[in-house]
């Protein structure tokens, strides 16, 4: 494709790029197969380890589904992935109702636990500190799509303080508590592959790419009150930023 060749981009992103352009314009579906590497880079116009290397990104993203011996296919979930800001300060159970998906916690544990050193140093609190830790899977429209891992000090959020109300939104119980005001929150994003423990929560396969938001909530005075580790499937969430 000799229009590839006219952008100073580096190829495979040009090729990522006008993938992705064909998927978000309905010439694939989700689900559908896409055609052989030889047929696409000949479409394209590039050599086919620059198109797996366009693939691979596209993989990671979540945008893709490669089979080992099958093909490649459009992840099955694209069109029904939730998106959302990461500059509005809420849960992911209030994003997704508000754009009309269904949810459901799974496999909820709640624990008494010590803090270790990289949550105490989060929380500003002494190592060992006793926290409430809240682990749960979150199912969007009925498909595992986010595991959740909470830690609250015990002062603020007392581990019996979750009863059968709960419905998996730590961030959104802590705004209901008239003793706590949750007024901002210090995000950040990277990638990983699912270990064991990860692969089963989420139901995906071992080494399937994540996304991790790690996120701190701070009061107005801006003492930290929640820190929480949260794995995302990555074609089922995307997340943008707006810089004002």
């Amino acid at each position: 494709m000799h229009e590839l060749k006219t952008d100073r981009r580096p190829l495979h992103i040009q090729a990522r790029q006008h993938l992705l352009t064909l998927i978000e314009e309905g010439v694939y579906q989700p689900g559908q197969q896409l055609p052989s590497e030889s047929d696409l880079a000949a479409q394209l116009g590039i050599s086919r380890p620059t198109l797996r290397e366009a693939l691979f990104n596209l993989e990671q993203e979540g945008v893709i589904v490669r089979k080992h011996g099958v093909g490649t296919f459009v992840a099955p979930a694209y069109d029904r992935r939730v998106e959302g800001g990461l500059e509005r300060l809420e849960s992911i159970l209030a994003l997704a109702d508000r754009q009309g998906r269904s949810t459901q916690m799974l496999r909820l544990s709640v624990n008494r636990v010590p803090a270790d050193e990289r949550v105490a140093e989060r929380l500003a609190l002494e190592p060992e500190a006793p926290l409430t830790c809240v682990r749960r899977t979150i199912a969007v429209d009925g498909r595992p799509a986010v595991y959740l891992v909470d830690f609250v000090s015990t002062a603020v959020l007392p581990p019996e303080s979750l009863d059968e109300s709960f419905t998996g939104s730590v961030l959104d119980l802590l705004v209901r508590r008239s003793a706590v005001h949750v007024h901002e929150a210090v995000a950040e994003i990277t990638a990983l592959n699912a270990d064991a423990s990860l692969a089963e929560h989420l139901e995906v396969d071992l080494g399937q790419a994540l996304l991790v938001l790690r996120e701190t909530l701070f009061t107005e005075d801006l003492t930290p009150v929640e820190f929480s580790r949260n794995y995302f499937l990555p074609g089922l969430f995307d997340f943008h930023v707006l810089r004002r």
